[in-house]
């Protein structure tokens, strides 16, 4: 076999950390939008906790939380996507304790809604990962009937490719209802692959919420997969090589590639 393989053809020989493969990962993303100017949301948690969000121009947007261990309030400049049918991505940093964020997805007529709390805990960390997460399904401006969003075993034997950009395609195999498995086609981190912790929450038909959190180096993920248009939306939340932190955004089209049937053998927990 020839010693002159194309760059397309070598793996990376070391492992990569956020900043070396994130630069044009938004590419194929949604742009923003400000369609929400001008309006205030209140989201009714199903755990009890109550959260607002008053939108304002400039994508700045006034929050407060109230009755969660993460709630507070403050204004800060926000990431906002219209995606799905009529639903909005909200992502934004909290500038007192910047090792959080806060993402809201939610469907203004229809009124369901989730919010997902992303931390970075220190480098004594206990928890599974260093970046963690926690879930909250609620409904929106006082609705009391939609189906809250839940968690989902929807996944469960898909693959799919991720295309970010021209410079970015990374294939997704679902394992189960914890692990998933990345693995970079093209890119700074070719040849690469790993299983990682996950969760799933479906929103309505064709519309999720799938997260990551990498035991490798310091960094989770939230993004919205939207099957039915082929879109994903989403950010990557962890800390460089040298220790800074990051908020970034990402974003693909989305190529079903495949299934795996695990009906005739054994269910996946």
């Amino acid at each position: 076999m020839s010693d002159n393989l194309t760059p397309n053809l070598v793996e990376s020989a070391e492992w990569r950390n956020m900043e070396d493969f994130s630069a044009g990962i938004d590419t194929n993303r949604l742009p923003q939008t400000d369609a929400l100017d001008g309006h205030t949301h209140s989201v009714v948690l199903a755990d009890g906790g109550v959260a607002e969000f008053n939108f304002k121009p400039g994508r700045q947007v006034a929050w407060k939380v109230s009755g969660e261990e993460w709630g507070g309030s403050g204004t800060e400049h926000y990431d906002g996507v219209a995606v799905g049918d009529g639903a909005f991505w909200v992502d934004f940093s909290i500038s007192e304790r910047k090792v959080e964020s806060i993402t809201l997805v939610f469907q203004p007529v229809t009124g369901w809604a989730l919010i997902v709390h992303s931390r970075i805990h220190d480098e004594n960390f206990t928890t599974e990962t260093r970046v963690m997460q926690t879930f909250h399904p609620g409904r929106v401006d006082g609705n009391t009937t939609v189906a809250l969003p839940e968690e989902t075993r929807d996944l469960i034997g898909k693959r799919t490719l991720f295309r970010y950009s021209v410079n970015h395609l990374y294939e997704h195999i679902y394992l189960s209802s914890r692990r998933f498995v990345w693995h970079n086609l093209v890119g700074e981190q070719r040849g690469h692959a790993a299983a990682e912790l996950a969760t799933t929450w479906k929103l309505e038909d064709g519309l999720y919420v799938f997260t990551w959190r990498e035991e490798k180096i310091p960094v989770g993920t939230v993004f919205l997969f939207d099957y039915a248009r082929g879109r994903s939306t989403g950010k990557f939340i962890g800390l460089t090589g040298d220790g800074k932190i990051e908020n970034s955004q990402g974003g693909a089209e989305i190529i079903e590639f495949g299934y795996s049937n695990y009906g005739e053998h054994q269910e996946p927990v």
